[in-house]
C-alpha cells in the first residue's frame, strides 16, 4: 500500500485534509485521512500511477453516504471513466447498494439490466430507497 504513491510527511497536511472533509465524512473520514505509517515509508512508489482507460461502458453504483468510498471520490472515478453512467442511491450510509439489501428497486433493476444485457441507463440516475433505512424486506 505505501509503495503505491508518494504521501506527505507533514502532519499538518493530514489535519487540513481531515478538516476539509469533516462535513462530508464525519465518522470514517478522519481515520482514513489520518497520518499513517506510509508517511515514514523509506521507499518511493514502486511504479508510476495507473492511467485509467476503458473501452467498455461502465455502470458505477454508489451511495451518497458510503462509509468506505466518499461520494466525491466516486464522482471523480465516474469522470475518469469514459462513457460511464453513475447510479446513485441517496441518503444511504452503506458501501454495497445492490441486491435489495437497502430497499431500492431502482438500483437493482438498473444493475440487473446492465449485468444481463449490457444496457446502461440513458443518463446518470439518482435513486431513493423504497423503504426506510433499518427495515428489512423480502
Amino acid at each position: 500500500m505505501c509503495a503505491d504513491r508518494a504521501v506527505s510527511r507533514n502532519p499538518q497536511t493530514y489535519y487540513r485534509d481531515i478538516r476539509a472533509h469533516r462535513a462530508d465524512e464525519p465518522f470514517y473520514g478522519p481515520p482514513g485521512r489520518n497520518l499513517t505509517p506510509c508517511a515514514f515509508w523509506p521507499a518511493s512508489p514502486a511504479e508510476p500511477p495507473t492511467e485509467i482507460r476503458n473501452d467498455v461502458p461502465v455502470l458505477m453504483v454508489g451511495a451518497t453516504g458510503d462509509t468506505a468510498t466518499p461520494y466525491s471520490g466516486q464522482l471523480a472515478m465516474h469522470r475518469a471513466l469514459s462513457g460511464s453512467r453513475m447510479l446513485t442511491l441517496t441518503e444511504a450510509y452503506i458501501h454495497a447498494a445492490y441486491l435489495g439489501y437497502h430497499g431500492a428497486a431502482c438500483v437493482d433493476t438498473a444493475v440487473n439490466r446492465y449485468l444481463l444485457g449490457g444496457a446502461l441507463p440513458s443518463a446518470d440516475t439518482t435513486c431513493t430507497r423504497d423503504r426506510p433505512a433499518g427495515t428489512s424486506g423480502s
